[in-house]
C-alpha cells in the first residue's frame, strides 16, 4: 500500500499557491503546513482553496523544528535564485524536496542541491510539468521509438507577453540575482527542457538577446538561439515576453521519416510508418479540444462544478497557455500529474523522471545561451 506523503510548501506566491491548490488532488499526498515571509498571504492562499487546519509559519527553520516529525516532503516555491538555501535546509533535516522550475539559476547551485540529497540520503526532484502534456509525450515517445529516423531539426518557441507591471510585482522578476535571467530562464525554461528531452542533449549554442520593450529590467525579454544537438541535428530556441498578446508554446521536430508539432495539442504527427493510433492521437489531442468538451459535457453547470469535472478528466491542462498578460493564466492539472509521478516513483524506491541531474539539463543549456549572448553570438558548449 502506497504511503501518504506529508507535504510542506515553502513560498506561497503565484506558483506556491498552485502547489497548495494541487496537493489535495494528489492521491498519496497531504498538505500539512505552509511557510512564507508573509503569513497573511499564506493564509489567503489556504482560504482561497478552502483548506483549514493547515499550520502557517514565516520561518523555515522554525517550521522544521516544530513540525519536522510531521513532514516528509518540502516543496520549494520561492523565487528561482533562492531555491538552494531552503532546499538544503530541508534536506539537512532529512526531508525530501520537490523544487519548482528552474531547480536553481546556476548549475553549480543545482550541483550543491544534488550533493545535499546524496549526503543526507533523501530524494530531490524538479517540476517540469509540460512533460506530462499528452502531445509532448507523443513527440517524446516517437523519438524514443526512432520514428523520426535521423533527426534534422528540433525547435522550441515561446512567444509570450508580459507587462511592465508583471516585472514590478514581487520585486524579484527580471533580475539576474533572483530570476536568473528573463524570458528564457523564467518562461522558456519549460520549452528548453522539452526540446532536449525529446531530441537529446544539446552540444553547442549561439545566442543573441536584449530587452526590446521592458526598459526597467536587467535581463532579456527576447532571445533567439541556434544550436547543435549531440546527435548532429540542428535547432532553434526562441523565447520572448515582448510579443503582444502572447501565443502558445510550439515544439517542432522533424527528420528523414517524420515530423511532429505540439502547440496547445498535436498540430502535426506524420510518419512514413503510419499507424492506426496516430490518427487517434491527433483526434484526442487536437488543439482547442478542451473548449469543445467544455461546451459538450459541462453546458449549463456552475463554473466551479464545470471546472471540477474538467480537472478530473484532465482537460484543463491545455485550457490556457500562460502566454498572455497574466502569469496566473495556467491550468494546474499538469502540475498534479508531475507531483503524482514524483511521489509514485519514490513509493517504488526509484528516482523521479525529473530528478536532480535531469532538472539540471535545461539550466545548463540556458547558462550556455546567456554566455553566448554576452559574446554576441559566439558559440558556447553546454557543460
Amino acid at each position: 500500500m502506497a504511503r501518504q506523503w506529508r507535504c510542506a510548501v515553502v513560498g506561497v506566491g503565484v506558483v506556491g499557491e498552485w502547489h497548495v491548490r494541487v496537493l489535495p488532488r494528489v492521491k498519496n499526498a497531504t498538505l500539512v503546513v505552509v511557510c512564507d515571509l508573509n503569513a497573511a498571504k499564506a493564509q489567503a492562499a489556504l482560504d482561497k482553496n478552502k483548506l483549514a487546519g493547515i499550520a502557517v509559519y514565516t520561518d523555515e527553520a522554525e517550521m522544521l523544528a516544530k513540525e519536522g516529525d510531521n513532514i516528509d516532503v518540502v516543496h520549494i516555491c520561492t523565487p528561482s535564485g533562492n531555491h538552494l538555501d531552503p532546499a538544503a535546509m530541508a534536506m539537512a533535516a532529512g526531508k525530501n524536496v520537490i523544487s519548482e522550475k528552474p531547480m536553481e539559476i546556476h548549475i553549480d547551485r543545482i550541483d550543491r542541491m544534488i550533493e545535499a540529497a546524496e549526503k543526507h540520503k533523501v530524494r530531490l526532484a524538479g517540476i517540469f510539468q509540460n512533460r506530462w502534456d499528452e502531445a509532448n509525450r507523443a513527440l517524446h515517445a516517437a523519438a524514443q521509438e526512432g520514428r523520426f529516423g535521423r533527426i534534422a531539426f528540433g525547435g522550441s518557441y515561446t512567444p509570450w507577453y508580459r507587462t511592465d507591471q508583471y516585472y514590478a510585482d514581487g520585486g524579484w522578476r527580471g533580475t539576474w540575482a533572483l530570476d536568473g535571467g528573463g524570458a528564457i530562464m523564467n518562461q522558456s525554461v519549460h520549452a528548453v527542457d522539452l526540446i532536449q528531452w525529446i531530441v537529446g542533449p544539446v552540444k553547442t549554442v549561439s545566442a543573441y538577446a536584449s530587452s526590446r520593450i521592458h526598459p526597467s529590467i536587467e535581463v532579456e525579454d527576447t532571445l533567439t538561439c541556434s544550436l547543435t544537438f549531440a546527435n548532429g541535428a540542428h535547432g532553434i530556441i526562441m523565447g520572448s515576453t515582448a510579443m503582444y498578446p502572447g501565443g502558445g508554446v510550439r515544439i517542432e521536430v522533424g527528420g528523414e521519416h517524420g515530423t511532429a508539432v505540439s502547440e496547445g495539442g498535436l498540430r502535426r504527427f506524420k510518419f512514413r510508418d503510419e499507424r492506426p493510433e496516430d490518427k487517434k492521437l491527433l483526434t484526442d489531442h487536437a488543439p482547442g479540444l478542451d473548449e469543445q468538451w467544455k461546451s459538450r459535457i459541462a453546458a449549463g453547470l456552475p463554473a466551479e462544478q464545470r471546472d471540477a469535472i474538467m480537472q478530473n478528466l484532465g482537460l484543463l491542462a491545455k485550457a490556457s497557455t500562460g502566454g498572455g498578460t497574466s502569469a496566473t493564466d495556467m491550468g494546474t492539472e499538469l502540475h498534479r500529474r508531475n507531483i503524482q509521478h514524483i511521489l509514485d516513483a519514490w513509493d517504488a524506491g526509484k528516482e523521479a523522471d525529473t530528478f536532480g541531474p535531469e532538472a539540471r539539463k535545461a539550466v545548463a543549456i540556458i547558462e550556455a545561451m546567456y554566455a553566448s549572448a554576452k559574446k554576441q553570438g559566439e558559440p558556447v558548449e553546454v557543460k
